[in-house]
């Protein structure tokens, strides 16, 4: 998302200095039918892609008919966020209506989603898979160069259709250390974040140079268990698995070496409006202060299951911030409970493959939301005919069906009913545990402006409005 959000417009996006209040990107105006059946969007006009072809709503339509309905070769990772929507009419070429089969909580946010990219009819006519190895949008940046594990480069697209993109040229980097090239004046921003260590550095060194913005972000870090691995099919041996990890203890202490928050959650970030309260989270199994009893209770676990010293491999991304960390903090946790973890890791190319593949044990993983929506942060955790980034592999109908429920009402309490319900079974069941969330510091050289940070760090990447004051 850091190198490809700036060539792409999505319909809506978000006033970043008033989160999370709806604005239009390619979408002028809209409304919603009194139903919630039906939304209307009436486009800009006059937008061209980077290769000179007119943005009309066939390109909506076929953007969004490729998320809800990928065909052959396309794989849809947000298929069941769309699944409400039963047809798309596009009357003119600048209106596009959604018709809903049933009310949908979500569906207005989910317009803004950053991934819900743009683009051409004419480039997924051709070639479905098209935006996997090309680019072609309507955003504020054009593709100029890009050299794989080296430099990405972007131009200004002068025909952009807001105006608010100031920088001649972006250049992006791929690099493992960030204090000495933002010491040395070679980059001028770490969009995606540093850890504390990292930010000590660059006060020290670059005093009244460097400035930061911190949030915390909606990017949950959980590690998935595999489904077909024969232990992991024994909900007593996942739940030990839980037990096992003494996140009140470890986590504040890993929060002072990488970008990661020091307290637990469950897959909904903690103190947002649908998030289990504490005293509930904390009741449930694996969540609870006294390590010594989660242990024994682990230990007691994998014992009755004829598991005790289990042997698992743990697939691990070749990144320090917090991968790593993270990683060896969990062996350590695990090994204390008589396990015997082996851990393997990858460049991210590969680690993605096997994730996919499902050649793994267990995994590190992550859930990047853009909003503290259930809707967005629950369905990860599907059946894994429902979502393509249920990385376990599961298959649980309850969840299913909860979730359907929840999507449909807009009673809030009675929404969050089902949401609690949902977080519950998913949190105990444990084919997926949760680590914690992320806390996000941007470094910026003090001649960066015009840039707010956001709850994620997949929002607001099109460098819109960023400008250099010299």
């Amino acid at each position: 998302m850091h190198f490809v959000a700036q060539h792409y417009s999505t319909l809506l996006t978000f006033d970043w200095k008033n989160f999370p209040k709806l604005e239009g990107d390619l979408a002028e105006s809209w409304s919603m039918a009194d139903d919630g059946l039906s939304y209307t969007f009436n486009l800009q006009k006059g937008v061209k892609f980077h290769d000179g072809t007119p943005f009309t709503s066939a390109d909506v339509k076929a953007s969004y008919d490729r998320m809800r309905n990928p065909p052959e070769g396309v794989t849809s990772v947000r298929k069941a966020l769309f699944a409400s929507i039963s047809e798309i009419e596009t009357p003119d070429d600048h209106t596009v209506i959604f018709k809903l089969s049933s009310p949908d909580a979500f569906m207005m946010d989910g317009f803004a989603s950053p991934f819900n990219a743009i683009y051409s009819a004419k480039d997924l006519a051709a070639d479905p898979t098209f935006p996997v190895k090309n680019v072609n949008g309507t955003g504020p940046y054009m593709l100029d160069e890009h050299v794989k594990g080296e430099a990405y480069k972007a131009v200004r697209y002068a025909d952009f259709h807001h105006g608010d993109n100031c920088l001649d040229e972006t250049i992006g980097y791929r690099i493992k250390g960030i204090v000495e090239p933002m010491v040395g004046g070679q980059i001028m921003a770490e969009w995606r974040g540093v850890a504390p260590p990292e930010r000590k550095s660059l006060e020290e060194q670059m005093g009244d140079d460097i400035t930061f913005q911190e949030k915390q972000l909606m990017t949950a870090w959980v590690v998935s268990l595999n489904s077909e691995f024969e232990a992991f099919k024994d909900k007593r041996v996942r739940q030990a698995m839980n037990l096992c990890i003494d996140r009140h203890g470890g986590l504040p202490k890993l929060a002072k070496i990488t970008f990661v928050a020091p307290r637990p959650s469950g897959f909904l970030l903690y103190d947002t409006k649908f998030a289990l309260p504490d005293e509930e989270l904390f009741s449930l199994v694996g969540y609870g202060s006294d390590a010594e009893a989660n242990r024994a209770e682990g230990m007691r676990l994998l014992k009755e299951a004829g598991y005790e010293g289990l042997e698992f491999t743990y697939s691990n991304r070749a990144v320090s911030h917090p991968y790593d960390h993270i990683a060896i903090w969990l062996m350590s946790e695990w090994k204390k409970c008589g396990m015997n973890p082996n851990m393997i890791t990858n460049p991210t190319s590969k680690f993605v493959q096997i994730r996919k593949e499902g050649g793994f044990d267990a995994s590190i993983d992550w859930a990047p939301s853009f909003l503290p929506d259930p809707t967005l942060m629950h369905f990860k955790y599907l059946s894994d005919d429902k979502t393509g980034s249920n990385y376990s592999n599961y298959i649980d109908r309850e969840l299913d069906e909860l979730f359907d429920a929840q999507k449909g009402e807009t009673d809030f309490e009675k929404r969050k009913a089902l949401v609690h319900a949902f977080e519950k079974k998913a949190l105990e069941d444990a084919y997926v545990l949760p680590v914690t969330y992320t806390d996000r510091v941007v470094p910026m050289h003090k001649s960066v402006k015009g840039f707010t940070i956001a709850f994620s760090h997949i929002l607001n990447n099109t460098y819109r409005g960023v400008y250099l004051e010299n």
